[in-house]
């Protein structure tokens, strides 16, 4: 088969591309959200999540909107009383304020309606111990919908290690290589049980720096834009930019999972079709199945640019293939997901495809 289009397999949906985990003036971030909305829309995403920590101020002033063609939803940061364990929350109206111990705030945000994601849940610190990593700790929890599985500021850094590395401050994007092997092995181990959506993370915080009569930005809020990406599969009525209805239909497509992440710097993973089909002409997205998946099947890849195709099977790779499509038949029961590569560096992660009933063992 040649190189494919979304609407080949999957005639409803349409793919979307936007950035996750944005951080403004409502709190520790120093870019305006306006600002932030502009450079979104000039570099051609097609939406926006701010994330403000502990406040939906974002939302109470209006910017929780379609902006021309640019959806932009505003969830927010929450962290527990420890000021640890920080959480990314989508889709409530209101500030869960009290502090709680993590699984207390999770269940109350799900209760509220609220769709959540663990954020930076592997964060560590090599240099500038001042400013501390914010890692998720207490892995007891349950009913949280996802995982941020790369997130590139906690990868940006992890890779300071000693005062020569200031020069990354200019070269934010350059040194994000790929998510954290041991955080994806964490994320098959729970899809093997129930299904845990993915997500990638700006988590933007634009600073302004000013000495003297020299003023510089530290992370460019276009330049943070062109790192890492979500794409999700959705509903075409999301493109009819009634809000309501759009708001419904993201929602529902990050909760289940239906996409995949990128590195921008690895090239525009735009156009990238990633599905399972079966021998009775069904097709399936990335993510969390409506249905049991009959077997035999078959896994379709095309991308954009040549790159390294790996089909991961309960966290191993068990078929491989290059170029800019593959297919790979699959005939046993499983938690199936594909990784592309180019070189050493990561550039698609897509979400889990359950294969059979859970357990997935």
């Amino acid at each position: 088969m040649d190189n494919f289009h979304l609407s080949d397999l999957l005639e409803s949906l349409v793919e979307i591309k936007g950035a996750v985990h944005i951080h403004t003036q409502y709190s520790d971030g120093d870019i305006e959200a306006r600002e932030v909305i502009s450079a979104a829309q000039t570099v051609g995403l097609d939406f926006l999540v701010f994330t403000d920590h502990m406040t939906l101020q974002a939302k109470n002033e209006g910017f929780e909107q379609f902006h021309n063609d640019l959806f932009t939803l505003v969830g927010y940061e929450h962290n527990d009383n420890q000021e640890k364990n920080h959480y990314l929350v989508f889709g409530v109206d209101a500030v869960e304020k009290e502090q709680d111990s993590p699984q207390k705030y999770i269940q109350k945000l799900k209760k509220a309606g609220g769709i959540g994601f663990l954020a930076h849940p592997s964060e560590v610190r090599n240099y500038f111990k001042k400013y501390p990593s914010y890692p998720w700790t207490d892995w007891s929890v349950t009913d949280f919908d996802g995982i941020e599985i790369w997130n590139q500021m906690s990868e940006w850094v992890e890779n300071l290690r000693s005062w020569l590395s200031f020069i990354y401050i200019f070269y934010p994007r350059r040194f994000i290589q790929n998510a954290p092997i041991n955080l994806l092995h964490r994320w098959d181990e729970y899809n093997r049980k129930q299904f845990v959506s993915g997500i990638g993370g700006v988590d933007a915080h634009t600073f302004h720096i000013k000495k003297g009569f020299i003023a510089f930005k530290i992370f460019p809020i276009k330049v943070e834009l062109k790192g890492i990406r979500t794409h999700l599969y959705v509903d075409k009525e999301f493109c009819k930019r009634d809000f309501s209805t759009s708001k419904k239909i993201f929602l529902e497509a990050i909760k289940q999972g239906n996409g995949f992440i990128s590195n921008f710097r690895r090239g525009d993973a735009t156009g990238t079709v990633i599905c399972l089909t079966t021998s009775d002409g069904k097709a399936f997205p990335p993510g969390k199945n409506r249905e049991v998946v009959e077997l035999p099947a078959t896994f379709y890849v095309s991308i954009p640019d040549r790159a390294e195709i790996n089909l991961i099977k309960n966290g191993r790779i068990v078929q491989q293939g290059k170029g800019t499509m593959v297919e790979f038949d699959v005939t046993d029961p499983g938690l199936y997901r594909i990784e592309i590569f180019k070189g050493k560096n990561a550039w698609i992660y897509s979400n889990p495809f359950p294969i059979g009933k859970y357990p997935l063992y």
